[in-house]
């Protein structure tokens, strides 16, 4: 387990690794397993769920699988080619995590069109938490 939690960067790194895989794992259950989150973001009909439980949930599904490739170094690369593994992959995910936060800061405050849904801040906060964990794993590398 040291030589994974070294791959990582340190302790801290790795912790901000795994609490990120457990934010994803999280998401997921939600778009899959919780049929009131749907309810609660004003959704009324079924296709929201299957877009979430589409594209979105097998991307989220995607992110955590690589994931946990990554921890626990399935491939057997040596610690240089790990660290840039680990900056591309969080550069990506840090790109795709600001893209959702503002798409979700846009709707929360009906700065777009809505298309007649009312803007929930979980749409908000759910990318903001996934955003603050890359940061901080990120800064701590």
């Amino acid at each position: 387990m040291a030589q994974h939690i070294l791959e990582a960067g340190g302790t801290l790194p790795f912790t901000f690794h795994v609490l990120f895989m457990l934010f994803i794992a999280f998401v997921i259950y939600q778009f899959f397993l919780n049929n009131k989150f749907y309810d609660e973001l004003g959704f009324s009909n079924e296709e929201p769920k299957t877009i979430f439980r589409g594209v979105l949930g097998v991307l989220f599904l995607a992110i955590l699988l690589m994931s946990i490739l990554l921890t626990f170094d399935v491939t057997g690369n040596t610690y240089e080619e790990n660290l840039i593994q680990y900056e591309f992959w969080y550069s990506f995910l840090l790109m795709l995590f600001t893209f959702a936060t503002i798409n979700g800061a846009l709707r929360a405050f009906n700065l777009v069109n809505n298309y007649g849904f009312k803007p929930n801040i979980r749409g908000l906060i759910f990318p903001l938490v996934g955003l603050i964990l890359i940061v901080l794993k990120l800064i701590t590398t």
